[in-house]
């Protein structure tokens, strides 16, 4: 595409002008927030982050807007999710396992070799 193609969508597409307007509210935010705390507190500072990220994802998206892509499907974990309880799973079992054995039995067998008359 054409720069001329570019401006033109940058005009005239609402949304695209909305998030370049929210990423520069989020911007100019965080530079104020910023510049009122010192570099420790700015960097552990949640709300801080939360308009940098904001501001990140809206030009994202005005990215997005501008090259005609649609916003990208989230990835499925459904694979890894099972995987990693499987394996948490199969870590109790064997922690488990591991503290029975530790413990010894459970009762103790009685003197005439667990017969009872």
């Amino acid at each position: 595409m054409s720069a001329a193609t570019y401006a033109n969508r940058l005009l005239d597409d609402d949304y695209v002008r909305e998030q370049i307007g929210e990423a520069l509210v989020r911007g100019r935010s965080a530079y104020r927030r910023a510049r009122a705390k010192r570099a420790a507190e700015a960097v552990q500072d949640k709300k801080l982050m939360d308009h940098v990220t904001g501001a990140s994802r809206a030009l994202q998206n005005a990215v997005r807007g501008l090259a005609g892509r649609p916003e990208p499907k989230p990835r499925r974990r459904r694979l890894r999710t099972a995987g990693l309880l499987g394996a948490a799973l199969a870590v109790g079992a064997a922690a488990a396992y591991v503290d029975r054995k530790q413990k010894g039995p459970s009762h103790p067998a009685s003197p005439d070799g667990g017969v009872r008359g």
